[in-house]
């Protein structure tokens, strides 16, 4: 039989190729290591992951590529001599397979017994890859490879890339530790493999807000990233798209269509379409749910067909659907009747209700449309809901029975009350204690009456009126809560909120303390985590920035240890944890710490991120990536735009505009927005967003040269500063009087001024607001380093600002090298220009690469400067110094002088 010599060597690599040494341990050749499986569904780059690694780890490997026809004995044996015959070369040659004859069992497992009689004993560590494994379904060759893998020499290690769980006992192997297992959830791409997917593909860098986005609307699926990134032209398309990004989009209907009709007779497609109705499940679930008879041994057979099915604990039996495909089979649901829909859905409900998961249940009773059932769990089950963070959930399921129905209730209004509150609608909420103060006299109502004061001073404090709320709190603590049990620690907490809003901060240090003392006994997780996130921001507003950083250290160390980090308030956390970092200057971090702040939020709603986007422009504006900062700042206006924020919030997001608008030069915006802005109210700047909100004002004043304005501003916040002890505050409108008193040409002024803010830098040790001043910076810490008049903390802290400000100005001169296509083409073609060049030119990213290593990038800084993983740079620069015959970073240097005097002309 002729073979196609095509099918026994390694597939060629697509043109642009994601590197992923990430998964080089499951690659390490050990003798006691038999088997290597990679296994997952279509699209997760098998076979591009082995024929990418197995060069780059020098591993010698022989390949065979199966196609359905090889699920025949005599063919599949007629290749697998070929390919073993290519690990041997010619002077091992095997013994011939015998022609014409019938294979069956016993002489399939003799045939391979033979072979390995032959091989050496001792030989260099190889592979043997077969891919497309899935194609082998007939039980005489897999107990003829069976046989083979039990008696293959150490020096081999038998490599399958499948769709399908092989047949091959690997049970046992596992048991032994013979056997290494790459599965979906270790193939899915990562952030840093999607970054330079993008990076290698786009001729832009998407938002890590997209990016991470995109990441978790596709469960890391390597086609659906490809499909993304292959139909993107521009960064708004490529947000677009994400948006769109779903198993129900027709492009994905009509690959899992075909998928589906390939793998599944009809009487399981239909059993797949009814068990798409639940996000997560057991064996035991499916029984609750579904009718049928074998339905454990079914589902075993849908995970072993490789259909998207999940395992998230590989020791539990919990089983989930990948996302996008989860997503097609709710889009394929319209295939079963409704009466059959709402049927398997009401079960469902009551299914997860059994196994104690109100969650779970809520949604089910919401898509069943079943009020009765919604408004039932909502009461008996609406704390818990509460307590779980579930408020987009709880919206749902009230927005189904609808006001009207809400108001006759006092469980449920109440309930819609926390919901409308924690979703930032405090329209609703002031409406929903409209309906409680009407109606506080009648019985049923007058029981809740601590649940409905505490409401009402949670919204008093959002309202920015402590005065009001601290005796509505005092009220809830005089009587018993009757529904919510939380209510007292809740009262408690407010308490502390409007003591922190009034500028009293030891006091509510205190009595955040016994909220945190309190959550403890009662095991109320979600109000111990609040309360380490309140003293975190007390303690910064106090200036004690690394007390507030061990704080938030106990804090993540309970959100892992209690399972909170899907909780609304892991986003808190995330968030301050994001300031600090700012702060500090440790730009990753703080970049990380969003980006988890947002992922936590997202299925909740734009909105609810406010704060996150706030800091990644920030943080995208330090580190002078001012494409970036554009997109962030397009998204954080139209997220203003769409909701109603509390003062804190609202503040923080103007400071960071009129920050982009200052470097912009846009003026004209910043007239506008002092037209439009909060009111600067001086007198009740007790707390830190009061005083950055008239700190705002004093900004704008200052950059359309009203410096004296601002000036009168600062100096009446800084009475309340020095009053309360707002260190922080203090430090920040220091540092305005100076960019004020510069501006004016005061320059004593300026640099005394500057020495204050150093002075309580001692203290704050903040940076990020220093270095949002830009150019006077330098300047100022300049004059007062040549005065001499420095304290040695201040002036280390000084040297240590004008290093900082000085990498900045690197990055905007790196800048200068990101050429495009012309620019590179003319270089190429100028005739002073080496041959070399000519006949070996540089792609477009390492001419990005040289130049920011003229700049005097490390490798660290430019991976950050390029949105890539510092692996993917070291693999540009080795290409790049191949290419341009040279050796070390000395030389890159002195060729990129050379290349951009070509470009000025010189």
């Amino acid at each position: 039989m002729p073979l196609l010599q095509e099918r026994l060597k390694a597939p060629p690599l697509p043109l642009s190729v994601v590197a992923r040494p990430r998964l080089n341990d499951f690659f390490a050749l050990h003798e006691r290591v038999r088997l290597l499986v990679v296994q997952a569904p279509s699209g997760y780059g098998k076979t591009t992951l082995l024929a990418e690694r197995l060069p780059a780890l020098e591993q010698e490997a022989a390949w065979l590529r199966l196609d359905q026809r090889d699920n025949q004995p005599e063919r599949f044996l007629s290749y697998w001599q070929a390919a073993i015959q290519s690990l041997l070369g010619e002077h091992t040659p095997l013994s011939p397979l015998a022609e014409g004859a019938e294979c069956d069992e016993q002489e399939c497992v003799e045939q391979l017994e033979r072979w390995l009689a032959e091989l050496p004993e001792q030989r260099a560590a190889c592979r043997l890859v077969v891919d497309e494994f899935e194609h082998l379904t007939h039980p005489d060759i897999l107990a003829g490879l069976a046989h083979w893998l039990r008696h293959q020499p150490p020096w081999l290690t038998l490599t399958l890339a499948s769709r399908s769980c092989p047949a091959l006992g690997l049970a046992s192997l596992r048991l032994r530790g013979e056997l290494e297992e790459i599965d979906l959830s270790a193939l899915a791409f990562d952030s840093e493999e999607a970054q330079t997917l993008c990076a290698e593909q786009l001729s832009f860098p998407p938002t890590r807000v997209s990016l991470e986005r995109a990441l978790r609307r596709s469960g890391g699926w390597v086609m659906a990233l490809n499909w993304l990134v292959g139909r993107t032209t521009t960064r708004a398309g490529f947000d677009a798209l994400v948006e769109r990004l779903n198993g129900g989009h027709p492009d994905f209907v009509a690959w899992f269509d075909e998928l589906l009709a390939e793998a599944l007779p009809p009487e399981e497609r239909e059993l797949m379409l009814q068990l798409g109705v639940l996000e997560r499940f057991t064996p035991e679930l499916m029984a609750r749910l579904l009718e049928g008879e074998r339905l454990t041994q079914r589902l075993e057979a849908f995970e072993q067909a490789g259909l998207f099915i999940e395992r998230p604990d590989p020791h539990a039996q919990w089983y989930r659907f990948q996302r996008l495909f989860g997503e097609y089979l709710r889009h394929r649901r319209h295939e079963l009747s409704l009466a059959t829909q709402r049927t398997l859905h009401q079960r469902a409900s009551q299914a997860w209700l059994a196994l104690n998961d109100p969650i779970m249940a809520l949604r089910q009773a919401i898509l069943a449309e079943s009020p009765e059932e919604v408004a039932s769990l909502l009461v008996a089950q609406g704390p818990a809901l509460l307590a779980s963070g579930a408020y987009a959930l709880l919206a749902q399921g009230l927005g189904l029975l609808g006001e009207p129905h809400i108001s006759t209730r006092p469980e449920l209004a109440l309930l819609y009350g926390w919901v409308s509150h924690a979703q930032f609608q405090f329209d609703i909420t002031a409406r929903v204690i409209s309906w409680i103060e009407a109606q506080l006299e009648v019985p049923e109502w007058q029981v809740l009456s601590a649940e409905f004061a505490t409401l009402r001073a949670q919204l008093a404090i959002n309202q920015g009126n402590a005065e009001r709320a601290a005796p509505l709190a005092e009220q809830a603590l005089a009587v018993p809560a009757r529904y919510l049990a939380s209510t007292p620690l809740t009262a408690t907490a407010i308490l502390s909120e409007a003591r922190f809003v009034l500028g009293y901060l030891d006091e509510s240090l205190q009595r955040v303390r016994e909220v945190e003392r309190l959550a403890r006994q009662r095991e109320d997780h979600q109000l111990l985590l609040w309360s380490f996130c309140h003293q975190s921001e007390t303690l910064v507003a106090q200036g004690r920035l690394q007390a507030a950083y061990d704080i938030q250290e106990r804090a993540f160390a309970h959100l892992e240890r209690a399972e909170l980090e899907h909780l609304p308030v892991a986003e808190f956390l995330y968030r301050i944890r994001s300031q600090v970092l700012w702060e500090w200057h440790r730009l990753d971090e703080a970049e990380q710490a969003a980006l988890k702040g947002i992922a936590v939020l997202d299925n909740q709603g734009e909105r609810w991120t406010l704060q996150c986007h706030i800091q990644l422009a920030k943080i995208a504006q330090s580190r002078g990536d001012q494409a970036q900062c554009a997109d962030h700042i397009r998204r954080l206006r139209k997220i203003l735009a769409e909701g109603d924020y509390h003062i804190d919030w609202v503040a923080n997001a103007h400071a960071t505009l009129l920050a982009w608008w200052h470097s912009t030069q846009d003026l004209d915006t910043v007239e506008r927005w002092r037209q439009e802005a909060p009111a600067p109210v001086t007198e009740g700047a007790t707390n830190h967003f009061a005083q950055c909100n008239v700190r705002n004002h004093a900004r704008a004043l200052t950059l359309l040269g009203q410096c004296e304005e601002a000036r009168t501003l600062l100096e009446a916040l800084e009475v309340h500063t020095q009053r309360l002890g707002l260190v922080t505050d203090a430090n920040r409108n220091q540092l305005c009087l100076a960019a004020a008193a510069w501006s004016a040409g005061q320059e004593t002024q300026a640099r005394h001024h500057m020495h204050q803010a150093l002075s309580l830098a001692s203290r704050t040790a903040l940076v990020g607001s220093f270095l949002r001043l830009g150019k006077p910076l330098g300047e100022l810490l300049n004059g007062l380093l040549a005065s001499g008049t420095l304290a040695a903390l201040e002036q280390a802290r000084a040297e240590r600002l004008l290093a900082l400000a000085g990498q900045q100005k690197d990055f905007g001169c790196a800048r200068r090298l990101m050429l495009d296509e012309t620019v590179i083409a003319d270089i190429v073609a100028r005739p002073d220009v080496p041959e070399l060049i000519r006949t070996s030119p540089l792609t477009r990213r390492e001419w990005q690469i040289l130049g920011l290593i003229h700049a005097g990038l490390s490798n660290e800084q430019i991976a950050e400067q390029l949105s890539v993983a510092p692996t993917t740079i070291k693999t540009h620069i080795r290409s790049l110094y191949q290419k341009q015959n040279i050796r070390r970073r000395d030389e890159a240097i002195a060729l990129a002088g050379q290349r951009w005097a070509h470009i000025q002309g010189e």
